[in-house]
């Protein structure tokens, strides 16, 4: 009876069938890291935490880029991603620049701690970024600030050619992750969006809110447009997740 058992299990295999345990160990952790230079220059993504994610997950990591210029953010997760993401890997370019960039790396996969980057090279090196060209004379404000305090930091500068001033806050939901932030910078024209109205990114769900700010020198802060920037920078302080968000050193 015992020899039956094992040619049977010795049959299904050939045929290609792998009796799992339905449950996979993904590598876990977050990242949030306010600086400059992330666009040219690769930083360490590792996360020191595995765990055994639910019956039919799969394991996911998820990490965005943003630069404005003068500073850069990353956004990270590893971890399980809920049943029924296909298996896939992507790089996504939102905005390549002169002035915003932006893009991101996704990766689901159903092998045993597959999560693996352990470098932020894996987006920069596949990107092709534009070329810094000459100057316009248009100005914008350029600030790059968690919890929605830009109007209260922004530099104002000579924006390259070709571009317009974008002014939004950016929500980012998922993978152990709930922050907002400001983005203050020059974008390419015409576009309106950063993130071209994408409400997922990976394991993230992300509400932008954006206002389209034509200018001609400072008097482009408008009393609306800086309303309505105060009123969503107090949206976090009001929000019951604003208890567990901690200060970056």
């Amino acid at each position: 009876m015992r020899a039956c058992h094992i040619q049977y299990v010795l049959l299904l295999s050939l045929l290609g069938f792998f009796p799992r345990s339905g449950t996979l160990t993904c590598h876990k952790g977050i990242m949030m890291k306010l600086g400059s230079g992330f666009s040219k220059t690769a930083v360490e993504w590792k996360s020191f935490e595995s765990k055994k994610g639910e019956p039919k997950e799969i394991c996911q990591e998820t990490l965005l880029l943003i630069d404005v210029g003068n500073k850069s953010l990353l956004l990270g997760s590893k971890g399980s991603s809920n049943p029924g993401e296909k298996k896939t890997k992507n790089i996504q370019l939102f905005s390549r620049g002169p002035g915003i960039v932006a893009a991101s790396y996704v990766h689901f996969c159903d092998t045993e701690l597959c999560n693996n980057a352990n470098s932020t090279s894996v987006l920069l090196d596949p990107l092709s970024l534009a070329d810094s060209p000459e100057l316009g004379t248009t100005q914008c404000p350029v600030c790059l600030q968690f919890q929605g305090f830009c109007s209260h930091n922004s530099n104002f500068v000579f924006c390259p050619k070709g571009t317009h001033c974008y002014t939004s806050d950016l929500t980012l939901q998922g993978g152990e992750l709930n922050t907002t932030f400001s983005i203050d910078g020059c974008l390419l024209s015409p576009d309106k969006f950063l993130l071209k109205k994408q409400t997922s990114i990976g394991i993230f769900s992300a509400v932008e809110l954006s206002v389209l700010q034509n200018v001609d020198s400072l008097s482009h802060i408008l009393i609306p447009s800086t309303l309505l920037t105060w009123m969503l920078g107090l949206r976090p302080l009001l929000s019951p997740s604003f208890t567990e968000i901690c200060p970056l050193s």
